[in-house]
């Protein structure tokens, strides 16, 4: 087997699910393997203390428990439109917000936080 066919690739599986975090080719519009509307979706980002689906028009917050292994079904959603005084970074790496009058902090690792400033600026 020529070694040049191994490099070839297939399709681009980079949108997350939200809902079963399967990869999906882009611009998909349900997940292949949960069914879930995917229309809306821009991106989604795996943390440890949450997960992250950006859409058109919300970033939405999966809250995780303490090790970072299990949703614990809260859910914060911010309107994008609403999302006021936004920062990126820190001495850690952080996404902050002002929204409804109150401060937003969501610590994040590097490369997330790096691909979400693509999205939200």
């Amino acid at each position: 087997m020529d070694s040049n066919q191994n490099n070839d690739i297939i399709g681009d599986f980079s949108l997350i699910c939200p809902e079963c975090g399967v990869g999906n080719p882009k611009n998909t519009e349900n997940c292949i393997v949960c069914d879930k509307d995917l229309k809306h979706t821009v991106a989604f980002f795996e943390d440890d203390p949450f997960d992250l689906e950006i859409t058109e028009e919300h970033l939405i917050e999966y809250r995780k428990n303490f090790w970072g292994t299990d949703r614990t079904g809260k859910i914060n959603k911010y309107a994008l439109n609403k999302i006021k005084k936004l920062e990126f970074g820190s001495s850690i790496s952080r996404l902050i917000f002002e929204y409804n009058r109150k401060r937003v902090i969501l610590p994040l690792r590097e490369e997330n936080l790096i691909k979400i400033k693509e999205f939200l600026k």
